[in-house]
């Protein structure tokens, strides 16, 4: 894992986030799926149910037709106050990032701030 520099951006947790739900969807580009609704809390994305019957949010752009367009992973990281994130995309008010233990995962931006 490459070192924290002071050009590498960081993001403090500052309200607590609990994953909700387990396990997390990861669908690939192709994959067939069964839309379901979209959130009205967090406008965009969209719940989908896989063949297997496991269930997720995903942005709702990726879904056509009930078709997946691109890879995507709806892991959810457990967050607390104080904890230090290393950012690696943004979506709908979401951020995707990781621990310094390696994890992972989505997390709401209102429970993130800048270093």
């Amino acid at each position: 894992m490459a070192q924290s520099t002071p050009d590498t951006p960081r993001l403090r947790v500052i309200k607590p986030w609990r994953a909700t739900y387990s396990p997390a969807l990861s669908v690939t580009a192709g994959q067939r799926v069964t839309p379901g609704r979209v959130d009205d809390e967090y406008p965009g994305w969209q719940w989908v149910v896989a063949a297997n019957g496991l269930g997720g949010w995903v942005p709702a752009q990726i879904v056509a037709g009930g078709t997946i367009t691109e890879d995507f992973d709806t892991t959810e990281l457990t967050v607390v106050p104080g904890d230090s994130l290393s950012p690696l995309a943004h979506r709908l008010g979401w951020s995707r990032c990781r621990m310094a233990s390696g994890q992972e995962g989505w997390v709401p931006d209102m429970c993130l701030a800048p270093f």
